[in-house]
């Protein structure tokens, strides 16, 4: 299905979602503008929450291990500041695209230039339901590493799964905001060609997004550069972030519980090394999701597609003429 609008009739043809920011406005220095710009307020965001987290906690002034200790993911405080530092990923992609890019910032959320909440709630659950069978399976799976559970106190998992709950989906989605959503768009506006464009965006982004997770073995490398491709191709599919949304909250408030009631939430936030068993059946999670999704798309028909007016550029109003209209004209201001 194609949002179409006749006054910018056959521009918008190839407008799937990764094309939303190559626009009639767009210039080559735009995108590089708006990166900066992203990666810059990102930080200072990223700072400011930081800072709040420490005077929170106490550890402003004092040791170094002090302020580590504030921020351990292991505690309500430490995994609610890491979760709200990555959620600013979305007010810094939302300057980008409004200051440098002089567009909508609903063009990072889909092809409508909204968020489509129908399309997530429905999407939702099934990205919980395949999460849920493939986290079972994986329970059945040999594993040679460490299983032994120490729960943390009630009160403190009591916090720790209302953090997740309440967060993490918000954190899940800065993600995708962030990579899936603003850093394909500006890659992929470089490209007067739309398929490589689109290839070479979810290519950089899907990269970039394995790498943000730090130092790891090639097998969980693999899982999250695969989760990254996956992603891009629903964003694509679909026309906006809801289902890659709908599968990484799934999978990171699933995942996420899990550690918390085991006690070792920390130590998968920072994992390194993945075996290859659960590396493949993660992978297949993800297919089969994107699979369900493509037959559901196929039913559902949401608008994978914009055609652009002359009046979509956003936000900024076109500029206006230098003298008045001739008396007895109408003002194309909108007074008078």
């Amino acid at each position: 299905m194609t949002v179409a609008d006749p006054a910018y009739a056959g521009v918008g043809q190839e407008d799937t979602y990764p094309r939303l920011l190559r626009t009639p406005r767009w210039r080559w220095w735009r995108p590089l503008l708006g990166l900066l710009l992203a990666t810059g307020s990102l930080v200072v965001g990223a700072v400011v929450v930081l800072l709040v987290a420490l005077l929170a906690t106490g550890g402003l002034g004092s040791t170094d291990q002090d302020a580590q200790d504030a921020l351990d993911p292991d505690t309500v405080a430490g995994l609610l500041a890491n979760n709200l530092i990555i959620a600013v990923i979305i007010p810094s992609a939302a300057l980008a695209v409004l200051v440098a890019h002089r567009e909508r910032v609903g063009w990072l959320a889909s092809v409508t230039a909204r968020v489509r909440w129908g399309l997530l709630g429905r999407l939702l659950p099934l990205a919980l339901l395949v999460v849920l069978v493939f986290f079972g399976a994986g329970l059945l799976l040999p594993s040679s590493a460490d299983t032994t559970a120490t729960s943390p106190p009630a009160a403190t998992l009591a916090g720790l799964l209302a953090v997740i709950l309440l967060t993490t989906p918000l954190q899940a989605a800065a993600e995708e905001v962030g990579f899936r959503g603003y850093l394909t768009q500006a890659v992929s506006s470089f490209f007067a060609r739309p398929a490589v464009g689109i290839v070479v965006g979810a290519a950089v982004s899907s990269v970039c997004f394995a790498f943000a997770h730090g130092l790891q073995d090639p097998w969980l490398y693999a899982d999250r550069l695969s989760f990254g491709v996956v992603a891009c191709w629903l964003a694509w599919r679909t026309g906006g972030l809801e289902a890659s949304v709908a599968l990484h909250v799934a999978n990171n408030v699933v995942s996420l519980c899990v550690t918390a009631a085991t006690g070792s939430l920390s130590d998968s936030l920072t994992a390194s090394t993945l075996e290859w068993q659960f590396a493949v059946l993660d992978v297949a999670m993800m297919v089969t999701f994107a699979v369900l999704v493509d037959r559901l798309v196929r039913r559902w028909r949401p608008a994978t597609r914009r055609v652009l007016s002359v009046g979509d550029a956003v936000g900024y109003p076109e500029q206006r003429p230098l003298t008045p209209p001739p008396a007895g004209r109408e003002n194309p201001w909108g007074m008078g």
